[in-house]
């Protein structure tokens, strides 16, 4: 063999194995996207459970930004932690779960405008929207639950939202 057939055969070795190298590299990553990813949603189903199984007569109390009503006076908190995934940088209060109500800082009026949430909306199911205080006699409530972390391709955010209905 010539130096030059060598040269040219080294050089074929050489990016063959650096395209194996970058697939593994590539496939690893997607392997981690795809974990956290299924941590989020898992996270995020979780909470919209808990949130089903409190009486929605309760939820706007206990998830709202309002500590006075809070029913266990344990402080208001919307936000929970997932174990596994990380805060954003600059995340105020390091969670990356969040609910998300209509007037999360009160009073819970019908016209408070939030698209995402189907706000407006007629909560109490009396035909009329309007501005007065339904925190006390809301028969369907909207919420999104949020779950945003720093994920190891980036921010990434997961997203449920539904409607919660007083059992009558």
């Amino acid at each position: 063999m010539t130096l030059i057939e060598l040269a040219l055969a080294s050089s074929v070795v050489v990016i063959a194995i650096l395209g194996a190298l970058g697939a593994v590299t590539s496939s690893s990553d997607l392997t981690s996207s795809t974990r956290e990813t299924t941590t989020a949603l898992a996270a995020a189903q979780l909470m919209m459970e808990r949130l089903h199984g409190t009486p929605c007569e309760e939820v706007w109390a206990r998830y709202n930004d309002l500590p006075l009503d809070d029913l266990d006076a344990s402080g208001t908190s919307t936000g929970f932690a997932v174990e596994g995934l990380d805060a954003r940088n600059g995340d105020a209060d390091g969670l990356v779960g969040r609910i998300v109500l209509p007037c999360p800082a009160g009073p819970l009026s019908e016209l408070w405008v939030d698209p995402s949430l189907g706000m407006p909306r007629d909560l109490n199911a009396d035909g009329v929207q309007d501005a007065d205080d339904r925190s006390g006699d809301y028969s369907v409530l909207p919420v999104r639950v949020l779950v945003e972390w720093r994920g190891r391709s980036g921010d990434r955010t997961i997203e449920l939202a539904g409607v919660l209905g007083v059992r009558r």
